[in-house]
């Protein structure tokens, strides 16, 4: 496993989308309370960036069309086909940090 930083968890605002590269992919990280969640970046619906989205309840909507993910499983509501691949993600000290062979394969 090779760990690489994403965030800094202090400066992650609570349910606010975050933009990061990791291996060429597109990520969305997410605080949510006391966790944190990274999952696919684009939207599966238009390709948008899910970063430029927004969380309303537990959901992660796109900021294009407002297609919506759960963000604990990333399975969209209006097609349960249409899944973001989540990734292991985990805060160390103050760095948010995910598995980059794990985003790679």
């Amino acid at each position: 496993m090779k760990a690489e930083r994403v965030a800094t968890w202090s400066e992650l605002p609570d349910r606010q989308p975050a933009y990061a590269l990791v291996s060429g992919v597109d990520l969305v990280v997410v605080r949510f309370d006391d966790q944190v969640r990274a999952l696919f970046g684009r939207c599966l619906h238009r390709g948008a960036l899910m970063s430029d989205g927004h969380v309303q309840g537990e959901d992660l909507i796109c900021g294009l069309h407002g297609w919506d993910y759960r963000l604990d499983t990333g399975v969209s509501a209006y097609e349960n086909k249409e899944v973001l691949q989540r990734f292991t993600c985990w805060v160390e000290g103050d760095d948010v940090l995910v598995d980059a062979d794990e985003i790679a394969a």
